[in-house]
């Protein structure tokens, strides 16, 4: 979370190397903190909280960035994707919290392709710090949008499939 606003004045200055290397350097912490954190069962609540929100919090900040026009990047993200992974998460978070207030349950674990679909937007995010570091076209990171939105829907839908098998909501 410290390495937040790291990033978004780089995005907003312009300095697409150094944001790409303070992103990476992010995301690579969080990947070997979990990491370590299973290996040696050092697992805590708090942790299991601050750390998807330490994600969406990168993630949302350069996404939003990446995507405003007054960037003036080479190759930015699209609208599109950005309204897709924000709805996505606005979704699973009023899902979240109906399930908590209606059942009282309150343990939502991420799902292989929650994970998967956040590995997306954390590639897609350095694709295109990259391409404007590098200036280069945006004919290969094009793809990247496109696997990210597939990833993005298809978590979405297997979290909705999940909490309603899980919580037996199709019944209601």
């Amino acid at each position: 979370m410290l390495l937040v606003p790291l990033v978004a004045i780089g995005i907003l200055y312009h300095r697409y190397g150094w944001t790409l290397l303070i992103f990476l350097f992010s995301a690579l912490t969080d990947l070997f903190d979990g990491l370590i954190a299973r290996k040696f069962g050092q697992k805590t609540k708090l942790g299991a909280l601050l750390d998807p929100m330490a994600d969406k919090i990168l993630l949302s900040t350069s996404f939003i960035l990446l995507t405003l026009p007054s960037a003036r990047l080479s190759v930015a993200i699209p609208l599109w994707l950005t309204v897709v992974v924000f709805t996505r998460d606005l979704l699973l978070v009023t899902g979240g919290v109906a399930i908590a207030l209606t059942t009282g349950f309150m343990k939502f674990d991420p799902t292989i392709y929650g994970k998967a679909s956040t590995a997306m937007q954390i590639l897609t995010v350095l694709s295109v710090l990259g391409v404007n570091y590098l200036k280069l076209g945006s004919e290969w990171v094009d793809w990247m949008f496109y696997l990210t939105l597939t990833m993005t829907l298809f978590s979405a839908v297997n979290y909705a499939y999940t909490f309603a098998r899980r919580y037996n909501l199709e019944d209601e």
